[in-house]
């Protein structure tokens, strides 16, 4: 489960840095629209939203 956890904040991190931080910063590909900017906060926020529910759910014990 931590493996999950992980690779979704690891996700949201990227998805926040091309889409969101990229927006304010212009670069060589070209201009960055809003819809681009609101997709990109609404699918940062639903992964660590995930990330964080999955965190708290209670840990099952392992079975040998």
């Amino acid at each position: 489960m931590e493996i999950i956890i992980n690779f979704l904040t690891d996700a949201a991190k990227i998805v926040f840095g091309s889409a969101v931080v990229g927006f304010f910063i212009p670069g060589l590909s070209g201009k960055i629209t809003w819809v681009v900017l609101l997709g990109g906060v609404g699918v940062t926020a639903g992964f660590l939203t995930l990330a964080v529910s999955l965190s708290k759910r209670p840990k099952q014990p392992k079975i040998l």
